[in-house]
């Protein structure tokens, strides 16, 4: 009696959990768009595709019963595994919805931030104002004049000593020469920032949309345009089309014509090819790619994504519009839209029995596919969220940077004139200057390329299926994101010299080591020679 009452504890555990996961798994109408109200706004507006419907519509349906109870057949739980992997589907593609409008945002915050001259992204303020009065404070009151003399003066005393003592008049004369280069240069960044670095940072802005643009029209046009086509691109990639195939089971479905004796239970048929000859597979691609709906050798296809996606959207997960929307696909009867739909009046939403495939994923039959398909969908977009993620954080993070380095403007100054260390302090300076004004544009650049190389991945290889297209294009930001550092390093180590000169100097000091162990051993094999002469000598 006592070793079953452990076992019936579980039981009852086991049940409340499966009853838990349920319940959360469960859609309730009416509930609030929570990632919508705590997710990032967006950056970009008029008529971008993540406007056109609410966050929390990209949400998946279910339409089965996870336990069934009657008098005559008892209580059936056979639904309960579907519906648990219906939760974990949920569950992972709404956090890969979530991760993906952060990533849209994240990208068209940081594309559109000019930090130091202000721009719409951060009110029309810019921060280079308040820094250059810092600067000005610092160089007046802090360490500026009465440190820039001792610095001339210890300059003077140190050239004196080279011309004089040491007779190096050449050598001196073009080291202060140089000093007071640095110095000229150092005074302008000093007393002019917006005319100097405000000018250069509006420039790589003006590069930086220039190279977005070219993604989208194949020549240079508006920023802003630029963004909204990045933006959708995305949104379409991570979003729209992965969403259709969660809930309608693919992109596109065929069903057979005329099969069966159950027209209620149509067949359905791969997709691919649409037509046995090349010439008209191509045709009927095309058309179902930009419509709706074909007939082809004997099956109709149907654009899931163009066809219904527009009607399910429009309604919140589980109101009862969209569970009309539902029963009415289900059922191939445009009679049971609901009557907040234009499409029942206009009638030009046509419903059949083709249609009912694409309510499968939505049932219990389909949620184990979800499942394996939500997935893989979350491990390809992974390699989007952190190769663009890290481009565009990179971008915010320059700016940054930049304010930075050019709150040191005043020490520069100073350093700047002495020789030596001080000359090249002021060079790594200017040089991290240039690297970090580049490098917005450098990542534009990148991200143009990255865009196009999408784009011409999802054309291309449309006709293998949508899973195929998505595979190869998520191996290549993985792929892109793993070699991130040597691609970088190649476009803004040529101006900043933050990343290049590191491989140089590495092969360098591996040089110097093996020229200081080669002269070890010519030392220790000519002590061995002198202390033992060689017969010939003796």
């Amino acid at each position: 009696m006592k070793a079953r009452l452990p076992k019936a504890r579980y039981v009852i555990l086991a049940v409340v959990l499966a009853a838990a996961l349920i319940f959360l798994a469960h859609p309730l109408a009416g509930a609030s768009d929570m990632f919508g109200n705590v997710g990032p706004a967006p950056q970009i507006s008029g008529g971008a595709l993540s406007e056109q419907y609410p966050a929390g519509n990209y949400t998946l349906d279910q339409h089965f019963k996870a336990v069934e109870a009657s008098l005559t057949g008892g209580v059936d739980v056979s639904g309960v595994p579907p519906m648990i992997a219906y939760f974990l589907a949920s569950v992972i593609w709404e956090l890969t919805a979530f991760l993906a409008r952060a990533l849209i945002s994240l990208f068209t915050f940081a594309f559109s931030l000019d930090l130091l001259n202000g721009s719409e992204a951060t009110g029309g303020a810019g921060a280079l104002r308040p820094v250059s009065t810092a600067i000005h404070t610092i160089y007046s009151q802090v360490f500026g004049r009465p440190w820039l003399v001792l610095a001339v003066v210890v300059v003077g005393m140190w050239a004196m000593w080279r011309a004089l003592i040491q007779r190096r008049y050449a050598e001196t004369a073009g080291t202060l020469a140089v000093s007071l280069i640095y110095l000229i240069v150092a005074l302008a960044f000093v007393a002019q920032p917006t005319a100097t670095i405000g000018s250069a940072s509006s420039w790589t802005n003006q590069m930086s949309g220039a190279f977005l643009s070219i993604t989208g029209k194949g020549s240079v046009g508006q920023a802003d345009d630029a963004k909204l086509s990045g933006a959708d691109q995305l949104f379409k990639l991570l979003i729209q089309e992965p969403w259709a195939v969660l809930q309608f089971g693919g992109i596109e479905h065929c069903a057979k014509s005329g099969t069966g004796s159950d027209d209620s239970d149509p067949e359905s048929v791969p997709v691919r090819p649409l037509s046995k000859d090349s010439g008209k597979d191509a045709a009927l691609s095309r058309a179902l790619r930009r419509g709706s709906q074909v007939e082809a050798d004997g099956k109709t296809c149907i654009n899931n994504l163009n066809k219904y996606a527009p009607h399910f959207l429009s309604h919140p997960t589980g109101s009862d519009e969209r569970n009309a929307q539902y029963d009415a696909l289900n059922s191939g009867d445009t009679e049971k839209l609901p009557d907040s739909d234009p499409s029942a009046d206009r009638g030009n939403y046509r419903l059949g029995i083709a249609d009912k495939p694409a309510t499968d994923a939505m049932e219990e039959g389909g949620q184990y596919q979800r499942l394996l398909v939500a997935i893989v969908i979350f491990t390809g977009e992974l390699g989007v969220f952190l190769l663009i993620g890290a481009l565009s954080i990179g971008v915010i993070f320059a700016q940054i940077l930049l304010l930075l380095l050019l709150a040191f403007a005043p020490v520069v100054l100073v350093v700047a004139v002495i020789p030596g260390r001080g000359h090249d302090f002021f060079r790594g300076w200017l040089a991290k200057l240039a690297g970090l004004l580049v490098r917005k544009a450098a990542y534009s650049l990148i991200l143009a390329i990255l865009l196009a190389v999408n784009g011409a991945l999802a054309s291309t290889t449309s006709q293998l299926g949508w899973l195929m297209s998505f595979g190869l294009q998520g191996l290549f930001n993985w792929m892109v994101f793993l070699q991130r550092r040597q691609l970088t390093s190649r476009l803004i180590g040529v101006t900043g010299g933050e990343h290049a000169p590191r491989d140089a100097s590495a092969q360098l000091l591996a040089y110097l080591r093996r020229s200081t162990a080669l002269r070890g051993i010519e030392r220790t094999v000519g002590r061995g020679s002198r202390r033992f002469p060689s017969r010939r000598g003796r």
